[in-house]
């Protein structure tokens, strides 16, 4: 559909001069290798109007220009078709993107495609405009074309089914909400994205669950405390939404319909997107609904998973001249009937709100580019414990008749201002100043039982994490210059965070499920609650090029984090955190600042034979922030462990050790083997600490006992070292690619295989299982028909050998109950960009 700019008919072919075409389209993308004779034959079969022919006839050449350019949009903006052509294939992309060209292109170079999706005038993310001329395999790159051939949902699920996310593992909670992971960082510890997003609750919502991977442009990974730019953090997930797009020629608009779905569950997709714009402005509207029913595991049981998922974005933009620029986003998620297996609470209803403005100036008066980005997130829901489908996983609710409600209200606002200098050569500095404000409540109300005789009910407890907030200006800087061979780049923050309970104080003085109700104070051991902290960070990188093919980079950081609200100031809510399930876990709002020094190595080779990478690291973290095992409960003094109860605390020291690798052979072949590896080793090497402390109860605050082994108290010791709970095992997926060898390839396929190694390194202390080893086979398609313009059809199956197994981070319970993978899985997808 075309609504302005200049309408153009085609030309009787022997009017094009032999070799026109080809040179024009080579011209225009690398992506659209067409021969001139395949440019004849679509022009003769597409039907012209008389009113078209007339109003161009005189201009042949400038007429044919603008058909080529109207074909190649329409054809270039599948993300589909981007994802066959752009990369070796949309399921292995497993590097940062390579060092753009230094030839200079000529203007019909700058394809609508490429205004449409890589919007580089519009690109918030400054660590891809520093490091945009970085080949190395410093950083993983994810893209969301990769979402539709992979039949991922929220940006956890994409991370989690991508081979390019190599230093991300991920926790498959639903088949709508996953939790990643970098580099076995603890769970609700990392926050996503410049805008901050962050986990409204540790264990039923995530960072990013709320994003819908078809709207996510890019996702890039930083495994390390290597950026300044995202607030004080040890690991950081970059991700940026599609953005409004541009038409050089006249007024354009367009549309997508995307259909899925997967045979297990019987879940089904529906997305209806619409997009336009002239030479200066853009708007981009997406509505998507997701449903589910229960998952069938590889052992033939039925897992309790259904949901309801409805998402809707929508990107406005307008330049206005001067290198200024200002874009608009606004997102909103409705969820309803979220039930989550191995877990106490599903949620009925989850609402959140998000709202994003970007400013961009780049003839700024001060700097060569100034970028102002302001954003709000919300989130709020309410959830229950009450689903009969899934109680008989926690027998202890059933015994002491349980029956609970949540409700909690997130919410993180701030902003981000940046001026930079010297974009063009080969240095670049950038500084700037930021702000992140959270504020969050988290309401947990039971009625309950008591264990003992006589029985006592209980009514309308609350285990709380109070209304609280956290608020953190900042300081950061960004340098990199090019010197010969080498590029160097280092940055460093500064932050001032502080945090504190703003709840009403009468809502605190009964809390928690004893028999007698303590005081919030009496839980958490102190009455202090407000915390001031001053952080620093600081790192340097180096990346070598070795010719053409060959880069090293050696990377070093050193960076502090605040403990998080819920580390804070949670008083004993029910939060599964851990793989053996029922967790009452406790706040201290006396916990120290965390503090991480990292180094990286890295090196990556490209060639036409072979491409791979290698990436090592080590980490030493000072008051590393875990967990002690404070009390356990049994139905009967002799049964199993029903709950263990737990309580956040420092390590003196913990290590992280671990690394990532990828390699293909023969990448341009039609036949690809591929292979790609990643493991991680994470040790308390001071688990006994200097105190064990007590349970906090009416009239008896919970205590530190100095000389004591951590977790005495629980009757559960551990050794004087241990593994770090939480820690994925050593995995590797290797398979093989087969793409049409026609320079326009309509197909693609994978073959792969997952391999899990068995994780016998588990945190004995807080009663952490071990899990053996498995397998799962994955097949996947793709296919373009060439007579069907913009049609884009996948599909596959994956765990086709309908295996029978349990990730190391899923729930299993002390006495044998546990949740386990769904089985074989079919699905098919239908995209028509149009």
């Amino acid at each position: 559909m075309n609504l302005g700019g200049v309408v153009a008919a085609a030309p009787p072919v022997d009017l094009i001069p032999d070799g026109y075409l080809s040179d024009k389209a080579d011209e225009r993308s690398v992506t659209s290798e067409r021969t001139t004779e395949e440019l004849r034959d679509e022009m003769e079969a597409e039907p012209v109007s008389q009113v078209e022919h007339e109003e161009t006839a005189n201009f042949p050449m400038f007429e044919q220009e603008y058909r080529e350019e109207s074909y190649q949009f329409r054809r270039d903006t599948s993300p589909l078709r981007q994802t066959m052509l752009m990369q070796p294939t949309p399921y292995l992309e497993p590097r940062a993107v390579a060092q753009p060209s230094t030839q200079a292109a000529a203007p019909e170079a700058a394809t609508l495609q490429a205004r449409l999706f890589q919007q580089p005038g519009l690109n918030q993310s400054l660590l891809r405009q520093s490091n945009s001329d970085i080949s190395s395999f410093a950083v993983d790159a994810v893209s969301g074309e990769q979402a539709n051939g992979l039949v991922s949902t929220d940006l956890g699920s994409l991370l989690r089914k991508s081979s390019s996310a190599t230093s991300v593992e991920v926790q498959r909670r639903t088949p709508i909400v996953n939790d990643p992971r970098v580099r076995g960082s603890r769970i609700g510890s990392l926050a996503s994205s410049g805008s901050y997003w962050v986990p409204a609750r540790a264990d039923l919502d995530t960072a990013v669950s709320k994003i819908d991977s078809r709207l996510v442009s890019e996702s890039i990974i930083i495994p390390g405390p290597y950026s300044s730019l995202y607030g004080p953090g040890f690991q950081f997930v970059d991700f940026e939404l599609l953005k409004s797009p541009r038409s050089e020629f006249g007024n354009e608009w367009h549309g997508r319909s995307s259909f899925d779905h997967n045979s297990n569950g019987n879940q089904y997709l529906g997305q209806q997107s619409l997009w336009g714009g002239g030479e200066d402005w853009g708007i981009r509207a997406s509505y998507s609904h997701r449903t589910g029913d229960n998952y069938r595991t590889g052992a033939g049981n039925k897992v309790p998973s259904g949901y309801e998922s409805r998402e809707f974005a929508v990107a406005l933009g307008r330049d206005l001249g001067d290198g200024r620029s200002l874009e608009f986003s606004l997102l909103r998620l409705d969820q309803t009937d979220v039930e989550f297996p191995g877990y106490v609470f599903d949620i009925d209803f989850l609402v959140t709100d998000a709202y994003g403005i970007t400013y961009i100036d780049e003839h700024a008066a001060l700097a060569d580019r100034t970028e102002t980005e302001l954003w709000y997130n919300r989130t709020v829901f309410e959830g229950d414990a009450q689903n009969p489908a899934k109680r008989n996983q926690f027998p202890l609710l059933n015994i002491v008749n349980y029956q609970g409600v949540t409700d909690v209200d997130s919410m993180s606002t701030g902003y981000r201002r940046a001026m930079s200098w010297g974009q063009s050569s080969n240095y670049q500095l950038t500084i700037g100043h930021d702000l992140r404000f959270v504020k969050q409540e988290l309401n947990e109300i039971a009625d309950v039982r008591t264990i003992g005789i006589p029985a006592i009910q209980l009514n309308d407890r609350n285990s709380p994490i109070p209304r609280s907030f956290a608020v953190n200006p900042g300081l950061f800087t960004e340098y990199r210059e090019d010197l010969n061979n080498f590029t160097f780049r280092t940055g460093g923050r500064l932050d001032f965070v502080q945090t504190d309970i703003v709840d009403d104080p009468n809502k605190l003085t009964e809390v928690g499920l004893a028999q007698d109700a303590a005081s919030y104070n009496e839980i958490v051991g102190t009455d202090q609650s407000q915390t001031d902290r001053l952080l620093g960070s600081i790192y340097a990188g180096i990346d070598q090029h070795y010719g053409e093919s060959l880069v090293s980079t050696v990377s070093v950081g050193f960076a502090e984090r605040a403990p998080t609200l819920t580390e804070l100031y949670a008083a004993q809510p029910f939060l599964l955190i851990l793989q053996n399930g029922l967790n009452s876990v406790t706040g201290d709002p006396l916990l120290k600042t965390e503090k991480l020094i990292q180094s990286d190595i890295t090196l990556d080779y490209n060639g036409d034979v072979f491409r791979g990478g290698v990436r090592g690291f080590y980490g030493w973290a000072m008051d590393y922030i875990t967990l002690e095992n404070t009390e356990v409960r049994r139905a009967t003094p002799t049964g199993p462990v029903q709950q263990v109860s737990l309580r956040y605390v420092n390590t003196a020291l913990a290590t992280l050790a671990g690394g990532e690798a990828f390699a293909e052979l023969f990448p341009k072949s039609t036949l690809t083997p591929f292979m790609t590896l990643r493991g991680v080793d994470g040790r308390d090497r001071t688990r006994n600490g200097d105190f064990a402390t007590t349970e906090g109860a009416a009239g008896n605050a919970s205590d530190k006992v100095a000389g004591q082994q951590r977790g005495f108290f629980s009757g559960i010791l551990g050794a004087a070292a241990e593994p770090l709970p939480g820690i994925s095992p050593f995995e590797i997926r290797t398979g093989v690619r087969l793409r049409d060898p026609a320079r326009q390839p309509q197909w693609n396929m994978e073959l792969a295989a997952r391999i899990v190694d068995n994780q016998d390194r588990v945190a004995t202390s807080l009663l952490e299982s071990t899990t053996p080893g498995f397998t799962v086979w994955d097949i996947r398609g793709m296919y373009q028909p060439r007579d069907v313009q913009g049609l884009t059809l996948v599909a596959g199956l994956e765990n086709f050998t309908d295996k029978a197994y349990r990730e190391h981070l899923d729930f299993r319970s002390p006495n044998g109950l546990q949740v386990l993978q769904p089985g074989i899985n079919a699905y098919v997808g239908v995209d028509w960009t149009y």
